[in-house]
């Protein structure tokens, strides 16, 4: 009698941390977007890439099922639930982009739920029978590619060594008959950034329509890099005023007051919406605020910030509080700066690998965040004075 008291004590136990475990849990943001690293594995070995190694696992049947049941379960009474499928080079796990899609739309619909997919991809591994799933499902992909065949080629390769750019660039016309509006994100280096105007003309003569443009992290950059940069982002904004002007198809949202270049955007707010209301799954389905963080110390993330597993659940909700705390006092490095109501305080996963603290910015990183948002206000005033705005 008194050892089945003693099971009946755990087992309530159990179920009191767990109802506490939930409780707490609704305290935070519900998921609006899950990275799901359906593969670590990528055909290219891109020489700045934010992941951190290569490896060949791949998500197994379970664990994406469990990942999609985990986005619908977990993003509430919100209608609409974004999955973007990543890696590695998700393209070359198109079986797993198949079984996530399918399943995940079946799962929705039993839930009055609907699920958007989108994907970040090198774009080497396109097919008709792959662009035509995409265009089906409403896969919206964006594009990885540098600008010319000799910037592209700097940085971009094939496992095997070879340059990538003839093999992207080719498919780009294949590309723009299932997905119209093709956006690429661009990734200076030191090496490039004086190229950087010249190449962003380049893509949206190959006919990317839409730019992101994010210098690679972890380099050195000196003051005149950085120089350099404010320069070729001055050079852009001509060109961008100038094809506003003409109505021509061209965005670069940096330059949009509604879009990244809102002014104030980030007043009284420290972080992106990594650990908030967006999350990265790997392909073992644990879980981390975001994929760059993911990415880290050879695809091991950050350990402190493993927030659980999607078998599992959220498991350590001490961390994500952490994670998206504004933690005020730990940032006396954005205290005195005049720029802090318009830059996030740098990307959490950035700041942990040059300083060892998610609230601690690079240095580095600061200036070229200001080149930025100085060039931004000076193109939207420009952009103001047109009626261009």
């Amino acid at each position: 009698m008194e050892s089945a008291t003693k099971v009946v004590s755990v087992q309530t136990r159990l179920i009191a941390k767990a109802f506490c475990s939930l409780l707490c849990e609704r305290t935070f943001q519900e998921i609006r977007i899950i990275d799901a690293l359906i593969t670590e594995d990528c055909n290219c070995r891109c020489d700045y890439c934010f992941i951190e190694g290569k490896h060949p696992q791949r998500m197994t049947e379970g664990i994406v099922k469990a990942t999609v049941d985990f986005a619908l379960l977990k993003s509430r009474n919100l209608r609409t639930v974004e999955i973007l499928l990543f890696g590695g080079e998700p393209l070359t796990a198109f079986d797993l982009m198949q079984l996530t899609v399918e399943y995940g739309d079946y799962r929705a619909a039993l839930m009055g739920k609907r699920i958007s997919y989108s994907m970040t991809t090198n774009g080497t591994l396109f097919d008709e029978e792959k662009l035509s799933f995409c265009h089906k499902h409403g896969i919206k992909f964006l594009l990885s590619i540098d600008g010319d065949e000799e910037t592209h080629n700097t940085h971009r390769k094939f496992a095997d060594g070879r340059g990538t750019y003839r093999t992207i660039a080719e498919k780009i016309p294949l590309m723009k008959q299932y997905q119209p509006w093709l956006g690429a994100r661009v990734t200076p280096t030191p090496k490039n950034m004086h190229k950087l105007h010249k190449n962003i003309v380049h893509l949206h003569q190959l006919g990317i329509n839409q730019v992101l443009i994010g210098p690679a992290s972890g380099l050195p950059y000196s003051d005149g890099d950085v120089a350099e940069l404010r320069r070729q982002l001055a050079d852009i904004g001509t060109y961008y005023i100038a094809q506003k002007k003409k109505r021509i198809p061209f965005r670069f949202t940096h330059f949009e007051k509604d879009g990244d270049g809102a002014p104030n955007k980030y007043r009284g707010f420290w972080g992106c919406g990594a650990g908030r209301g967006r999350i990265s799954v790997s392909a073992s389905g644990e879980i981390q605020p975001c994929a760059k963080v993911q990415g880290l110390n050879g695809l091991a993330g950050i350990p402190e910030f493993s927030l659980g597993n999607v078998l599992t659940g959220f498991t350590n909700l001490d961390a994500r509080r952490e994670f998206i705390a504004f933690r005020y006092d730990l940032r006396k490095a954005c205290h005195n700066c005049d720029l802090k109501d318009d830059c996030a305080g740098g990307c959490p996963a950035v700041n942990y690998k040059a300083t060892g603290s998610i609230f601690l910015p690079d240095p580095c990183e600061c200036k070229l965040t200001r080149a930025h948002i100085e060039v931004k206000r000076e193109v939207i005033a420009k952009l103001e004075a047109e009626g261009l705005a």
